[in-house]
C-alpha cells in the first residue's frame, strides 16, 4: 500500500467512523498521548500527521515503533 492510500485510508476513516478501525485506534492515539513528539494540535513531530487520521490507517505505522 501506497502512503497516499495509507493517508486516503486514514482520512476516510476518521470522516466516516468504522467500528472495527476504532478500537485499534483508540490504542493507538493512548500511546500517542503519552509521547512527547506529540503536539497540542495532534500532530507528530516525528513524520508530520495528524495522529487522529493515521491512527484510523490499518497498514500505518509509528515511525519510532510505538505501535
Amino acid at each position: 500500500m501506497s502512503r497516499l492510500s495509507e493517508i486516503y485510508e486514514g482520512w476516510k476513516n476518521y470522516t466516516f467512523p468504522n467500528p472495527k478501525v476504532e478500537a485499534e485506534a483508540k490504542r493507538r492515539m493512548e500511546i500517542c498521548i503519552k509521547c512527547k513528539d506529540l503536539t497540542r494540535h495532534n500532530y507528530c513531530r516525528i513524520c508530520g500527521c495528524y495522529m487522529p487520521a493515521k491512527v484510523r490507517s490499518p497498514k500505518s505505522h509509528c515511525r519510532i515503533k510505538k505501535w
